[in-house]
């Protein structure tokens, strides 16, 4: 299950009161408006799809060929700009978008391939992990300020031409579902990371136990009952998601529980019996081989439920874009 948080904001999403021309010379205002949206959609939908691949796939080299897809519209978009004509001289319009693409194509290049290389590594560690969300969530930011400023220039646009903005019914349906992505990852975040906290010491035990390392196996589990504590804390004041569906939280609360819990009662049980592994009589090893395989029983039970749960959550919440 891959994460992202990377938006185009709602900028640009209304038309002017006419046609959207095919010329790049204009002789009315709402004509004008309408290419450069034209300009600005063509770039945002390049841009979900390529938010929707890295929600629903793990393929890199997918996930990557929608970006420079990205970058390549937006390249084409601001050749496209620079041979517009100002309208009647007024440049403040085409000039803040100008600029706005120039940024964004920034981010895309720079920002956007920062985030998918550090996927490669983001499961390594909590930290990685942190990182990883951190880098989409500053691309965002950034992306917000870019285009709140080329909403500003189009309304005082509208102002001086005497436009009518209003939102048409695809601008909405964009924004809609930028709006969800945007809520849906949020949310995700917080229950995933918290969760994720868990995966190195649980690693480290079942590595402890494979190679019958008493010591090892003890410190990995003083380790998971320590992060098991955390990962409660951070979880337990999520609230159900649109305060409703807590599938997906409740799922990761059940890990967790379920590892806090092995942490101080059966895997201690575990650890006194390989201190004494070389003097196993019959019934140590049945012992341990009962605690063992409910171990294994449990945790691919509520691993399974944990990811079938997050995958329904982004699948419900953040309908595949194909336009």
């Amino acid at each position: 299950m891959r994460l992202s948080t990377l938006l185009l904001t709602a900028g640009l999403l209304s038309a002017g009161f006419t046609p959207a021309a095919r010329a790049q010379t204009f002789t009315d205002p709402g004509a004008y408006n309408n290419f450069i949206v034209g300009e600005q959609r063509a770039m945002l939908k390049k841009n979900l799809r390529y938010i929707s691949k890295s929600a629903h796939s793990t393929n890199e080299k997918k996930v990557d060929a929608k970006r420079q897809d990205l970058v390549k519209q937006t390249e084409l978009s601001l050749q496209k700009l620079a041979r517009l004509p100002a309208y009647k001289d007024d440049k403040g319009f085409k000039e803040q978008t100008t600029e706005a693409f120039y940024q964004l194509l920034k981010v895309y290049s720079e920002d956007y391939k920062a985030v998918d290389l550090l996927a490669a590594t983001r499961t390594a560690t909590v930290e990685n992990m942190e990182r990883y969300f951190q880098l989409q969530e500053v691309a965002e930011r950034k992306m917000q300020v870019v285009n709140d400023s080329v909403d500003a220039a189009q309304l005082r646009f509208a102002r001086r031409h005497g436009m009518t903005i209003s939102e048409d019914p695809e601008g909405r349906r964009l924004a809609q579902y930028m709006r969800q992505v945007s809520e849906v990852n949020q949310y995700q975040h917080q229950v995933y990371l918290a969760q994720f906290r868990l995966e190195k010491a649980s690693a480290c035990l079942i590595d402890a136990l494979n190679a019958r390392d008493a010591a090892g196996f003890e410190q990995a589990r003083q380790q998971l009952a320590t992060d098991a504590q955390t990962a409660t804390a951070a979880l337990q004041p999520i609230a159900p998601f649109r305060g409703k569906d807590a599938r997906y939280r409740d799922a990761a609360r059940n890990l967790v529980n379920y590892y806090a819990g092995f942490a101080t009662t059966q895997a201690p049980q575990i650890q006194e019996l390989l201190t004494r592994q070389d003097r196993f009589t019959k019934a140590d090893a049945d012992r341990m081989n009962g605690l063992v395989g409910g171990y294994n029983t449990q945790n691919v039970k509520l691993v399974n439920a944990y990811n079938q749960a997050g995958n329904a959550f982004q699948a419900t919440y953040i309908p595949v874009f194909n336009d």
